[in-house]
């Protein structure tokens, strides 16, 4: 089915999963691993992947993690109608511009923390280095929004817009940080 002009799953994977609920952290990492999958959690207990080579290659891995530990069940879904379909394509979208949403938010406070830095003089090497591992950050978070992104959102070309605009803010502020870096280089050998 073509939705928004970019082809999308016309099925999909219903997976149930059952395990203890302690140590919490086999749950959080079967629920980690899904939502790296693409895959959306109603209000109920499954959860729905879009049907891919990828998506059950790598879901394969994760029910035979699963079964260490609990049952699981894996169910091949069709919706039986447009509007069922639409309904799920929707939760998707929703979901996925979500995730855009709070990216657009910590863009925004990236480049609030870089107007701050100019503000108080803060232009060490050290900040430098940090704001360039929090732009990595971001857009390896970015990349694996989209990865997952079969809706062709308005949200991703937003997103991947701000990011330029973090990435020049950041080549910017190093740019600003050197003239002040090499002085404190030169102060630092000549008071030798």
């Amino acid at each position: 089915m073509e939705l928004l002009g970019k082809q999308t799953p016309a099925k999909w994977l219903l997976f149930g999963y059952d395990v203890p609920d302690e140590p919490s952290r086999i749950r959080v990492r079967l629920w980690r691993q899904l939502k790296s999958l693409g895959a959306l959690y109603p209000q109920m207990s499954f959860c729905i992947l879009p049907d891919s080579k990828d998506v059950r290659t790598r879901l394969h891995t994760l029910r035979s993690n699963a079964n260490e530990f609990g049952s699981n069940v894996t169910l091949e879904a069709k919706a039986i109608d447009q509007r069922n379909f639409r309904t799920v394509f929707e939760l998707f979208k929703e979901d996925l511009e979500k995730e855009y949403r709070e990216l657009e938010e910590e863009c925004g406070e990236f480049t609030e923390e870089i107007k701050n830095n100019l503000a108080t003089g803060n232009l060490s090497q050290t900040e430098v280095s940090e704001l360039e591992h929090a732009l990595d950050g971001l857009e390896r978070w970015f990349s694996s929004i989209r990865s997952r992104d079969f809706v062709s959102s308005t949200a991703q070309r937003k997103n991947r817009r701000l990011l330029n605009r973090c990435r020049n803010a950041l080549l910017s502020f190093s740019e600003k940080a050197q003239p002040r870096l090499q002085n404190v280089s030169k102060t630092g050998s000549s008071a030798r």
